[in-house]
């Protein structure tokens, strides 16, 4: 081979290096989240039914994740996930209805939950109440009896000076998640191979009023939805205060 033809395939593979290097570096960076107009119309053009008057927030859940409840031309508010995807900010998901969803960010990984919510100020809500419960449950194998007991983890949130909010999930409810996954992987490997800990703990929520007193039904923060469908965002499940235990 020449010289000549070595400097031009050396110099196309250079070339074509650099222009992997930058898609490389383009679609791995998010850009600039776009603004709230625009959000408007995008949310509006892919859900129209959203009828997207205003933009309340946007809040970065990470670099390439961003929580932005928004209020309707019916005054309903709402919520919409947006994910930094293929070099570009995509619409995820979107709902008419600010009943608190999990959000787990990383696939595989239900630590890194955050649970969101948009409250209307016209409902009578002052506090929510989230909830990590694994139920405790006993059976016998092979003559054996085996006793797992129950975790019931709360948190509380007041609803002051915003309708809408996103909470990564507390730091012992984190471990308490880890902990569990690596006790069942390790007591039964085999079995625990593919282990989904959604199906051992749950997320609920409660809601009360000024009066502290609890909210048995919130039918006015339901809504119609909008989703991809492969980004994690789940319905909590709206607990009545039967199924919480108290200490006496």
């Amino acid at each position: 081979m020449s010289k000549k033809k070595r400097l031009v395939i050396i110099s196309v593979l250079a070339i074509l290096l650099v222009i992997s290097l930058i898609y490389w570096i383009t679609s791995n960076n998010p850009n600039s989240f776009p603004d709230k107009g625009e959000l408007i119309k995008e949310i509006n053009h892919i859900f129209p039914e959203a009828n997207v008057k205003e933009i309340q927030d946007t809040i970065e859940v990470d670099e390439k994740h961003v929580f932005v409840p928004f209020k309707s031309e019916e005054n309903n508010y709402g919520v919409s996930y947006w994910v930094w995807k293929k070099s570009d900010w995509e619409l995820a998901s979107a709902n008419t209805g600010g009943n608190p969803h999990s959000w787990r960010i990383e696939d595989g990984d239900i630590s890194t939950t955050h649970l969101v919510w948009n409250i209307s100020p016209e409902i009578p809500i002052e506090k929510l109440k989230f909830y990590l419960i694994k139920d405790r449950t006993f059976h016998i194998t092979e003559g054996i009896e085996y006793y797992d007991p129950g975790v019931q983890l709360e948190e509380l949130v007041k609803l002051s000076d915003t309708s809408y909010g996103a909470m990564p999930l507390p730091d012992s409810w984190s471990s308490i998640l880890a902990s569990y996954t690596e006790l069942e992987t390790a007591r039964q490997p085999d079995i625990f191979s593919n282990f989904f800990i959604e199906h051992y703990m749950y997320f609920g929520w409660m809601a009360y009023d000024r009066s502290g007193k609890v909210l048995p039904t919130v039918n006015a923060l339901n809504g119609s939805g909008f989703s991809g469908g492969d980004d994690h965002i789940e319905y909590i499940r709206l607990l009545d205060k039967l199924e919480i235990e108290t200490v006496k």
